[in-house]
């Protein structure tokens, strides 16, 4: 019954606009609201917060008729209830509306993208590490420690002490020497192919 009644105080100072008191509210219901939309958020807890204020604002905007609400605590619920809900719509509609996208994307580009057939890769595989065995030591050393190894250009400068700049340089240098490889030997030179094999 004192809840209740410091609530209708609450509401009172807050129909007139009165920020403290609507500070005081947003407290009071925070802690139980919080655990209230786990339920809605449990993917990702911090939306929680995104709702909350979706919420509080409608509170806010509707302060001038507040003290016409029989029972204020129902409903906060509903309009919590509601904000969660709209919530949930809008991020299903947002990763339907990515998965499209993602998909048409895909589509398009493997339409644009000569992707060898299945005979062809062993053949292309071999083009490439011929020609990677072919390259100067130094060549051959940095290309297969940025692409075996995952090594970084810093980490390459610093283990061979060398400058990152000649790290870059080399790479980009073994990248078109793989690249023109594959051209001469009649191949598309496309990106579809370098990403497919991972020589990127």
């Amino acid at each position: 019954m004192e809840s209740l009644d410091k609530d209708r105080e609450l509401l009172l100072a807050i129909s007139t606009g009165d920020e403290k008191a609507f500070g005081r509210l947003y407290e009071i219901y925070y802690a139980k609201l919080i655990v209230f939309l786990k339920k809605f958020t449990y993917e990702d807890p911090s939306k929680a917060d995104d709702i909350l204020q979706e919420a509080f604002l409608r509170v806010w905007l509707y302060r001038d008729r507040i003290l016409e609400i029989d029972n204020f605590q129902a409903w906060l619920y509903k309009v919590v209830s509601t904000e969660s809900l709209t919530f949930l719509r809008k991020e299903v509609h947002a990763k339907n509306k990515v998965s499209r996208l993602k998909l048409q994307y895909d589509q398009e580009l493997l339409s644009t993208i000569h992707l060898p057939r299945a005979m062809e890769f062993d053949e292309i595989k071999k083009i490439v590490y011929q020609t990677v065995a072919s390259m100067p030591d130094q060549r051959r050393k940095i290309y297969l420690l940025s692409r075996e190894e995952h090594l970084n250009s810093k980490e390459i400068a610093s283990q061979l002490a060398i400058s990152t700049s000649t790290v870059h340089n080399t790479i980009s240098t073994a990248l078109k020497q793989i690249r023109q490889a594959l051209s001469d030997q009649g191949y598309p030179v496309s990106f579809g192919i370098l990403l497919l094999l991972k020589i990127f």
